[in-house]
């Protein structure tokens, strides 16, 4: 009788966590990007997630170093072909089988990796790509899509992730509809998911519509009302989430599907790079999105619907291009080096304890040693030096606005040396800038200026894809000459 009651009450223990597991990890996931020099080794990221219980995420192309990491754990996996591939998956009849083998097919073995989600490109129908992916997107996504079903593979789904561009930019969301010229190839995707079941997914951010428009209200990015609501008949919209969701169901039930699903693909807020890219702004409008979409209050025209997203992103990517804005870099929960950047209840809006993020335990750091400037020494050459740095690795943390924007010219050269000396894995030859560099194991950072301290580069195994290389355009490489020349006068 004793161990009979002993066994139940552990019986309900159980399940009373299993339960709480699964409200607090139903609809929440995130996006992990890998454009870094070196990027955290991918077991350290899968066991910060394991320990945050988040379960569902989303990659930007199907590295294998990263996929197989993931394999064994449950965590439900959305895997990529970039933008780049669309040409060949649209037009060569053997690449989208081929990509399914590599990328799909061969992690699907009994304890491998979860894959959900196939998505077949990136934003492809985006404004300032003009056009260039417009008519291979359908082709290549019915390619996937009919590989995954001929490999066997029914249970995942080809999805495409658009942006708010492929939608009219009406006053109201009830008025808003896909744009004409990209209506014939919408609603042949639309077709397809429908037939599929599969979501339509579109990624949303708040903050680009401040960045691009000064006259947007700040307080409207976020959840807690707004002092300028947007009134759509009977309706208020008191935040700019709900209005673009609700705008892409108007334009969902325009092209003749009210209820197809939704999967907001990009979400979040960066920390860095702009006057509104702060720590405080970021966790304000994450917390308040992550207690948004869990409590399933749903939006104004889907109340009580439930929704998947992805915050973007899990973590920083240094060498991410910044020609959209030097935010780019900095919209991590973490820093690239696995740090937490602020708290975050990850259980927010469920019946599940609070839980607070945690970050990378132990990550694997270089020597602890940084290379900054030595004043005592002749300056003539310093502003070519510290334009030298920064081309070639990431001073967005000195731009105006920014986390180290209030640091003085000595100490600005010191951020760009150093940040080239970690890019360069610490190899003492690259902290020599013609005798204005030496190196010291004091860290410098000063208040909200963080110097990096770089990771150890891991060599992934045989047969994973090479990383990305920085590669910066003569463009940008101006551009940052000229800021770091503004600098110093």
């Amino acid at each position: 009788m004793i161990k009979s009651k002993v066994w139940f009450e552990k019986w309900l223990v159980v399940c009373f966590f299993v339960l709480c597991g699964k409200v607090s990890r139903s609809t929440l996931g995130v996006n992990w990007g890998t454009n870094s020099i070196n990027p955290m080794p991918p077991g350290y990221l899968v066991k910060m997630l394991q320990q945050n219980n988040i379960t569902k995420v989303k990659l930007f192309d199907a590295d294998y170093h990263v996929v197989s990491s993931m394999a064994g754990t449950g965590i439900e996996v959305m895997v990529a072909a970039p933008n780049d591939m669309l040409y060949n998956l649209a037009t060569d009849p053997n690449a989208a089988p081929d990509w399914v083998k590599e990328n799909v097919t061969q992690f699907l073995f009994n304890g491998g990796v979860n894959i959900r989600w196939v998505a077949v490109g990136n934003e492809p129908f985006l404004s300032s790509y003009e056009g260039i992916y417009v008519n291979t997107t359908f082709p290549a996504f019915q390619n996937i899509q009919n590989a995954l079903i001929q490999a066997g593979h029914s249970e995942v789904r080809a999805i495409i992730p658009f942006n708010a561009d492929i939608m009219t930019d009406a006053p109201l969301p009830s008025q808003t509809t896909f744009k004409p010229e990209f209506l014939t190839q919408v609603m042949q995707v639309l077709n397809v998911l429908n037939s599929t079941g599969a979501p339509f997914s579109v990624n949303l951010y708040p903050f680009i519509s401040k960045y691009q428009n000064p006259e947007f209200p700040l307080d409207f990015a976020f959840f807690d009302g707004s002092a300028s609501p947007v009134h759509d008949g009977s309706i208020v919209y008191e935040n700019s989430f709900d209005a673009s969701y609700d705008s892409l169901v108007s334009a969902l039930s325009a092209a003749g599907f009210p209820n197809m699903p939704i999967v907001i693909g990009e979400i979040g807020w960066p920390t860095d790079g702009n006057v509104y890219a702060t720590i405080p702004n970021a966790q304000k409008f994450n917390q308040e999105f992550i207690n948004h979409v869990q409590t399933g209050l749903g939006t104004p025209l889907r109340p009580n619907m439930p929704f998947e997203a992805y915050l973007f992103s899990l973590i920083d990517e240094d060498i991410k291009s910044i020609l959209p804005g030097p935010f780019e870099r900095h919209w991590g929960l973490l820093y690239f080096d696995g740090v937490v950047k602020y708290p975050l209840d990850l259980s927010a809006g469920t019946n599940a304890p609070s839980t607070t993020l945690t970050g990378v335990q132990y990550p694997p750091y270089m020597s602890h040693q940084y290379c900054v400037l030595n004043p005592n020494v002749d300056l003539t050459n310093l502003t070519e030096n510290v334009a030298y740095a920064c081309s070639r690795s990431d001073c967005t943390p000195l731009y105006t606005g920014s986390s180290c924007a209030f640091l003085d010219a000595v100490d600005n050269a010191s951020y760009a040396f150093n940040s080239y000396f970690q890019f360069q894995n610490q190899n003492p030859a690259a902290c020599n800038f013609q005798g204005l560099g030496e190196v010291t194991t004091q860290d410098p950072s000063q208040g909200t200026c963080r110097f990096i301290l770089g990771l150890i580069a891991e060599t992934p195994p045989s047969g994973a894809r090479s990383r990305y290389v920085l590669n910066l355009s003569t463009s940008l490489t101006i551009f940052v000459l000229l800021s770091i020349l503004l600098i110093f006068t």
